[in-house]
């Protein structure tokens, strides 16, 4: 379903890092302060439901930028970017008349960034495991350094090295004055970019990737010192019972995050109350970004033709299971808590003030963008547009949402959620509606014999029509490999 429009539409994708849903006004959270975040849901269509396809930034990114699966596209892990040939949807806009540009954190890889942005401004994250900020990309170390701010930043990063920073588990204060904060700088550069678009003939993307409130959990003042740890709420699953889950939990409980120096079996309550005090602030100093774009957009006049996305790559366990940041390519998790992201779309003809609870994915961003605008949706492309559903129609046809983090791979339905182990015989099995916690695995219950039998094979059957490889039209016509999969 294509909506027209005399002028197209520009488009400005915001994304957090590491943003749980649950995490703001919007969603539900009672105590984080996100009114520009919780503005924009009010002006447009709230996915209640949506999830990340993998709970690490670079193939999560790869997926929503190439409406692909991760093992599809190429992009598995953080340490694998997607195949050359892949078509991101910022090179797709390029071929429609769109200019493109990025700010801040992209984690695509060189080649991806430079094909799929005319403009960037490009500032990387914080690798939390470095205590030098020579990572960080020139745009931003150059504007810091001819600015003033390059000790403060040194003085940030050799802080790493100190016991406090590991004692915390990364809750520290940083020396960084605000208005030089990797986020604040990302907001400035992005606003600058838009008060030039308003005389601007050729409509553009905007990519915009905000680095927290991924970890390090180190925000500046005044936004360090806005919650209490005192007030921050215990999650009810931090002291749950790993015994009966796969092994690889527990191991990253103890030492999963060994490059950081972590055991999170000396996570106190204490300490997570730091922790989420901290994160909090972070999504506070997201959420005033998020505030200065949207200004910018009505100062230049381009608010009503312009469709805005908020989401996150992926979440945070933020003491779930007694745990801290994301599943990593040795130890395999798939916990709603590090899937479940927000994704809010605004904009022209989008319904104001309309949530939905279907559960959607977030490769079905770029399909659902491209019908937004009007262009046809590329085949290759397996997301599901969500136009339909945002104005009243069925629901995407699938009846579970897929994710993955290495060979391990989720299928989770509306009550029950299968996690497959390849080769083991252990695994996980959820049902959500008694248990949306995820704390009582039922894979080896003889009661649910059946059902996790049925879940595998309807895994099975999702994985193989997911195949086919990127490829131009055959005679039967473009991506036949998916007709050839059905038939």
């Amino acid at each position: 379903m294509n909506v027209h429009s005399d002028s197209p539409k520009n488009v400005i994708v915001l994304m957090a890092d590491q943003l749980r849903a649950d995490c703001l006004g919007c969603y539900g959270d009672a105590i984080v302060r996100s009114r520009a975040i919780d503005d924009l849901a009010a002006r447009g269509t709230v996915f209640q439901m949506a999830f990340a396809q993998h709970p690490q930034c670079v193939p999560s990114r790869s997926s929503v930028m190439t409406g692909r699966y991760p093992h599809v596209n190429g992009s598995t892990s953080n340490h694998a970017p997607m195949a050359d040939n892949e078509q991101t949807l910022p090179e797709y806009l390029q071929g429609h008349g769109y200019f493109t540009a990025a700010f801040g954190k992209t984690h695509l890889f060189s080649v991806k960034e430079t094909s799929s942005y005319q403009f960037s401004m490009l500032s990387g994250g914080q690798t939390s495991n470095r205590t030098s900020p020579e990572l960080l990309r020139p745009d931003y170390t150059n504007w810091l350094k001819a600015n003033g701010y390059w000790d403060a930043v040194l003085q940030q990063y050799s802080s790493r090295a100190l016991p406090e920073y590991h004692e915390t588990f990364q809750a520290v204060v940083s020396p960084v004055p605000s208005e030089a904060y990797i986020d604040c700088w990302v907001g400035d550069q992005s606003t600058a970019f838009l008060l030039n678009q308003a005389q601007a003939k050729q409509p553009f993307f905007m990519f915009v990737g905000f680095p927290n409130p991924h970890n390090p959990f180190e925000p500046p003042e005044p936004y360090a010192s806005l919650y209490r740890p005192a007030d921050m709420p215990i999650p009810l699953s931090f002291h749950s019972d790993l015994s009966a889950k796969p092994p690889q939990h527990l191991a990253y409980k103890r030492r999963g995050r060994a490059n950081l120096g972590h055991n999170y079996e000396h996570l106190t309550a204490e300490k997570l109350r730091r922790v989420i005090a901290h994160y909090y602030a972070s999504v506070t100093l997201v959420d005033d970004q998020v505030a200065k774009i949207v200004n910018a957009l009505e100062a230049s006049g381009l608010i009503d033709n312009t469709i805005i996305i908020f989401l996150s790559d992926h979440g945070e366990l933020l003491g779930h299971h007694g745990m801290l940041l994301k599943s990593t390519d040795a130890f395999p998790m798939l916990y709603d808590k590090s899937l479940h992201v927000p994704l809010i779309i605004a904009g022209p003809e989008v319904i104001p003030g309309q949530s939905i609870d279907t559960s959607v994915e977030l490769v079905d961003l770029f399909p659902t963008l491209v019908d937004l605008i009007g262009l046809p949706i590329p085949p290759e492309v397996q997301g599901l547009s969500l136009l339909p559903l945002m104005q009243g129609d069925a629901p995407p046809s699938r009846q579970h949402i897929f994710a993955e983090s290495g060979a391990v791979k989720m299928l989770r339905g509306e009550r029950y959620k299968l996690i497959y182990y390849p080769g083991q015989p252990y695994g996980e099995l959820y049902d959500l509606e008694a248990d949306p916690l995820e704390m009582t695995n039922l894979h080896a219950d003889q009661d649910y014999v059946e059902l996790r039998t049925e879940l595998t094979q309807a895994l099975l059957d999702r994985l193989i029509l997911m195949e086919g490889p990127r490829h131009g039209a055959a005679n039967s016509g473009p991506a036949y490999w998916r007709i050839h999969y059905r038939l």
